[in-house]
């Protein structure tokens, strides 16, 4: 069957046509500048004597790259939508792919080692069972060519790809399928992880040792000469820009009443047509984009443990500020407001709608776990032309505002280069120049809240260059004219930021000594309590919670807490180390752990036994790769990863 779906195979006089060619080729041109031109980015198991390659030997040529890093950005657009670019700045695409395609090098020479392979019959039947080269159900070849020709694919380029991945798959299932995990491991490990404990705790403030610590000038020049780096300052920019905001371009524009009615006409269906809406508000359990089946399952029993808190009567702001991680909305409530179908991610939407005022539901979406109250619902309704008449008169003078903007940003864009002041050119246009203060790289810029990316993009300009951005809500049109490079200020300027930090600093140790002789205090957890009220402190209960959970109640994120509180043999016991959080010191005592219901573990069990597994053979696999790596022959020529198109 593989033979039938092909259409790329040579004649013999196409072949004896190539060897002429590439004959003719090397006569002109040298076999070393033709090399030269074909040199590989990165070679996997190819040794270093030239010209010469073992049979495991893999070039990645620059097509290769050039291939991946498409494929990479496709994926990332399809992954995070509108978010895609600001993914795509933070990462190298290009580099990412050679490490792809090297891994990919590494794997396949593993499994032909271990004498793997993946036969016509297997390849054509993984080919022919794609939905996307079926009609009515049964493999099509000419739609498959065709498919493979809008994408720039030989079929025999797609064949190699898909066999390699098979290859690849096969190699991961042997793997991970040697890893295995036995009922009572599984049964130790959830009652570890959806347990709950409770401490007690003895916080000791650094704030109380801050008085009477009077550093001289002599002690602030020696810590400044100790630690220059510390207070090093970044690179900073000023900028001078005018924002060309449309509605103050309008002037005194009016539509006449067709203007108005032809408006609406033309948008009555669009603008003016409301389906039905939803007023709802949420706590965002958030997951990256990386997250392991372990780090799922950690945000969920934390979501279902807040919802029985809401369901219990818990007041819903409340809850939204202490756990929510949509900075957006926390300090709203979780509060969306009213949206239709389309405006929001379609799990979060999905189940919105299907809920009634008043109900509550958990929803899974790429940004992580959602606990979801619905609060009013409006039905689907379409504005009269009077309803719609403020709207419309909006709309066209903003629409007017913005043709100004556009023409406008374009002239005086010619007119600064020519070296007009800006300032001169806002007020002749009824704006106004706005001078920033020294702003570092990604700082955001208060006069300009409608575009984040500006204090990023004005980093690329000269000084003294001018440019429009046009891909703002509003054009603007900037001028860099100051640049301050990184520097450590000398101390005269810095003086008393010197002078606090040691203040802190010393107040911290002290804070830590005070802790830790205070631990050696505490012979046994009853001394808990006297050693405190010795030391003028108090004993305070974080309560029971999640031993899943990120923060501790009352103490915050301390990393190591929970599993050093589960390592304590004793109950009560004292945790035998002090530990700190933003500068802060605290003693723990264990009080109790709770361990997981038999009926927890028998509608939870199964799940989180799988997830465990499943996590077990992610890292089983990650780990067996990173060997192969570390063993492979592999070279790297950086130098040409940024030569070929991307």
């Amino acid at each position: 069957m593989l033979e039938a779906i092909r259409s790329h195979a040579y004649t013999l006089g196409t072949r004896v046509l190539l060897i002429m060619l590439i004959g003719v080729f090397v006569f002109f041109f040298g076999v070393t500048s033709y090399f030269a031109r074909t040199r590989p980015i990165a070679t996997v198991g190819c040794g270093s004597i030239p010209l010469v390659s073992s049979s495991g030997c893999r070039q990645i040529m620059p097509e290769d790259i050039d291939r991946e890093t498409r494929s990479l950005r496709n994926m990332i657009a399809n992954v995070y939508g509108q978010n895609a670019e600001n993914v795509l700045q933070a990462m190298n695409l290009r580099q990412t792919a050679v490490e792809q395609l090297i891994e990919q090098a590494v794997i396949l020479n593993e499994a032909r080692r271990l004498g793997l392979s993946i036969g016509d019959d297997a390849l054509a039947q993984t080919i022919s069972s794609q939905s996307a080269f079926q009609t009515d159900g049964h493999f099509d070849v000419a739609r498959y060519r065709a498919i493979l020709r809008e994408n720039d694919l030989l079929p025999a380029t797609y064949e190699n790809q898909t066999r390699d991945e098979m290859l690849s798959e096969e190699l991961r299932t042997m793997v991970s399928n040697s890893v295995q995990v036995s009922a009572a491991e599984a049964r130790q490990s959830f009652n570890l992880f959806a347990g709950r404990t409770n401490l007690s705790y003895i916080e000791v403030p650094y704030a109380n040792f801050t008085g009477g610590i009077n550093p001289t000038d002599q002690e602030v020049a020696k810590f400044y000469n100790q630690n220059k780096e510390a207070f090093r300052e970044p690179e900073r920019i000023k900028l001078v820009f005018i924002r060309y905001n449309p509605d103050a371009l309008a002037g005194s524009y009016s539509p006449s009443d067709d203007e108005i009615q032809q408006f609406y006409e033309q948008n009555v269906k669009t603008l003016f047509n409301h389906p039905q809406q939803v007023r709802a508000r949420h706590i965002l359990i958030a997951l990256p984009a990386d997250a392991t089946e372990v780090n799922k399952a950690t945000a969920r029993a934390k979501a279902d443990d807040i919802l029985k808190q809401l369901k219990a009567g818990a007041p819903f702001a409340a809850m939204a500020k202490k756990y929510s991680d949509d900075p957006g909305t926390k300090d709203k409530g979780g509060e969306l407001g009213y949206f239709g179908k389309g405006e929001l991610v379609k799990p979060f939407e999905d189940a919105a709608f299907s809920l009634k005022p008043g109900d509550y539901t958990i929803v899974e979406s790429q940004y992580g776990f959602h606990i979801i109250q619905v609060e009013a619902v409006k039905a689907p309704h379409v504005d009269t032309p009077e309803e719609a008449r403020p709207k419309i008169i909006a709309n066209l003078k903003r629409k007017s505002g913005e043709d100004v903007a556009k023409q406008d940003v374009e002239q005086d864009l010619t007119a600064a280069i020519t070296g007009h002041n800006l300032d001169d050119l806002a007020k002749a246009r009824g704006l106004s120049a706005v001078e920033t203060p020294m702003v570092a790289r990604n700082q955001p810029i208060s006069d300009a809240p409608d575009f984040p990316q500006l204090g990023e993009k004005a980093f690329t300009l000269k000084d003294g260059e001018v440019r429009a951005f046009s891909d703002a809500p509003e054009p603007y049109l900037v001028k860099l004219i100051a640049r301050q490079p990184a520097h450590i200020p000398p101390l005269d300027q810095i003086k008393d930021l010197v002078r606090r930090t040691i203040i802190r600093v010393t107040a911290e140790g002290r804070a830590r000594q005070t802790a830790e002789a205070m631990l050696k205090q505490v012979k046994a957890p009853a001394d808990f309590a006297s050693v405190a009220a010795s030391n003028h402190l108090t004993v305070a209960s974080t309560g029971d919670f999640p031993n899943y959970s990120r923060e501790v109640p009352g103490v915050g994120a301390i990393r190591g807490l929970v599993n050093a509180a589960l390592a304590e043999p004793r109950l009560p016991g004292v945790i035998d180390k002090v530990m700190a959080n933003d500068g802060n010191c605290y003693l723990f005592e264990v009080v109790s752990r709770t361990p997981p219901s038999a009926a927890d573990w028998k509608s939870q069990g199964p799940e989180f036994t799988r997830q465990m597994i499943e996590h077990r053979r992610a890292r089983a696999w990650f780990n067996f790769v990173n060997a192969l790596k570390t063993r492979a022959d592999i070279v790297i020529h950086p130098e040409l990863l940024g030569a070929t198109s991307s």
